[in-house]
C-alpha cells in the first residue's frame, strides 16, 4: 500500500508550470475516465483469464491465497494512482516558511518492467488538478498542473546484492543509487515486481471470514519500517485486468518511517484508513488494487533543505495492470 502523496504534491505544485494546460487536462480527464471504466469493468463484468483461474486453488471449503508459486522471471506493471485530497500544508526552507490549504486530485501514472536482475521505470503522468467549479465558465476551470514531466526510462541493475541505476544519468544515478539501494528490495514488493515475504498461510477462506494484520504480520500489507493494525474481512471474488483477487474490506491505521518512490522521494507517514478495499491475488502474495477513505499526516525532506508537512483526508485509488511478458 503506498498512500504517501500529501508532501509530494505539495512540493510539486511549488514548482509546477501552467504550459500545455490543455494537453494535461485531456489526460488528467483520460486517466480518470480509464479508472471508471476499469472499475466498471471489474466490478462485474471482468472474467478471470482462462490460464489464470487454473491456478486457483478453490475448494467447497474456500479458497487458498497461494505463494507456493515463483513469480515469472519478466514482469510489466502500469500503476494508475489517482488521489483526492484535502488538506493543510507547511513548507520551509532556510529563506522562507508558508502554509496553505490545497484541495484537488493527483494522478500518476508509471510502468515498470522487470526481467530477472534488471528493473526499468518510466514515469508516464504527474499531474494536480484543483477542484472543477460546477457551472462556471470553462475560461475560469482550474488549470491542470504538471507535477513533474514524463521520463525517459529509468534503469536499476543488480550487482552482487546492491541494486544501483544505470550510470548514464551521471550524478543523478550515483545519487538514486545510493539513496534506493538499501530499500530497493522493499519498492519491488510494494510496486507488484516481488511477492511479499509475509502472506496467508494454509487456511482457507470463505466469505465473510476475518483476519487482524499486526506486528510481524504487517508485512502483508504494508511495506517499509511499519507499524500499525489493520482489520480484514473478505467480500468476495473478483478479477482485476484478469488476475482472479480476493476482495477485501479494510479498515485500521498504520505509520511508517523515510519510505521511498523510485524518484528517490521519502517521507514518514501515519495513515487511518477509514473505510476501504483491496484485491489481493489469489496466485501470488500480491496486491492489485486499493480503494480506501484515508486520513493522513506525512513530512518529508529537511537536512537543511526544503521541509515540508502536510495532514488532511485523502481518498485513494491505485490499480495495477500486473501482467507476465516472458517465462
Amino acid at each position: 500500500m503506498k498512500p504517501n502523496v500529501l508532501t509530494i504534491v505539495l512540493l510539486g505544485l511549488a514548482s509546477s508550470s501552467c504550459d500545455k494546460v490543455e494537453d494535461l487536462a485531456n489526460k488528467a480527464k483520460s486517466a480518470v475516465e480509464s479508472l471508471i471504466a476499469k472499475k466498471a469493468g471489474e466490478s462485474g463484468a471482468s472474467q478471470s483469464d482462462p490460464a489464470l483461474q487454473k491456478l486457483v486453488d478453490e475448494t467447497p471449503e474456500g479458497f487458498v491465497f497461494r505463494k507456493d508459486l515463483p513469480l515469472p522471471g519478466k514482469i510489466e506493471v502500469r500503476t494508475t494512482r489517482i488521489h483526492e485530497l484535502s488538506g493543510r500544508f507547511f513548507e520551509a526552507s532556510a529563506i522562507e516558511s508558508h502554509a496553505q490549504v490545497v484541495k484537488g486530485t493527483q494522478t500518476t501514472v508509471t510502468k515498470l518492467e522487470r526481467a530477472g536482475s534488471q528493473v526499468r521505470y518510466t514515469l508516464e503522468q504527474s499531474t494536480f488538478a484543483e477542484p472543477v467549479i460546477e457551472g462556471a465558465d470553462k475560461s475560469k476551470q482550474p488549470a491542470v498542473k504538471e507535477l513533474a514531466p514524463p521520463s525517459k526510462p529509468r534503469v536499476f541493475g543488480k550487482s552482487g546484492t546492491a541494486w544501483k541505476s544505470d550510470n548514464s544519468e551521471g550524478f543523478r544515478a550515483a545519487a538514486l543509487s545510493q539513496q534506493l539501494g538499501p530499500v530497493f528490495d522493499s519498492l519491488l514488493v510494494e510496486n507488484a515486481l516481488a511477492p511479499r515475504a509475509l502472506w496467508f498461510g494454509k487456511r482457507r477462506f470463505k466469505v465473510g471470514d476475518t483476519l487482524a494484520v499486526s506486528g510481524e504480520s504487517l508485512p502483508m500489507l504494508v511495506t517499509g519500517d511499519a507499524k500499525g493494525s489493520l482489520d480484514l474481512t473478505f467480500e468476495s471474488v473478483e478479477a482485476v485486468k484478469g488476475h482472479p483477487c480476493g476482495v477485501f474490506a479494510v479498515t485500521g491505521h498504520f505509520s511508517r518511517k523515510q519510505f521511498a518512490d523510485f524518484e528517490g522521494n521519502f517521507s514518514d507517514e501515519d495513515v487511518s484508513i477509514q473505510s476501504g478495499k483491496l484485491w489481493l491475488s489469489l496466485i501470488y502474495p500480491l496486491i492489485l488494487r486499493e480503494e480506501t477513505d484515508t486520513i493522513q499526516s506525512t513530512k518529508s525532506g529537511g537536512g537543511g533543505g526544503l521541509a515540508a508537512r502536510g495532514q488532511g483526508s485523502v481518498k485513494v485509488s491505485v490499480i495495477r495492470e500486473w501482467k507476465a511478458t516472458g517465462p
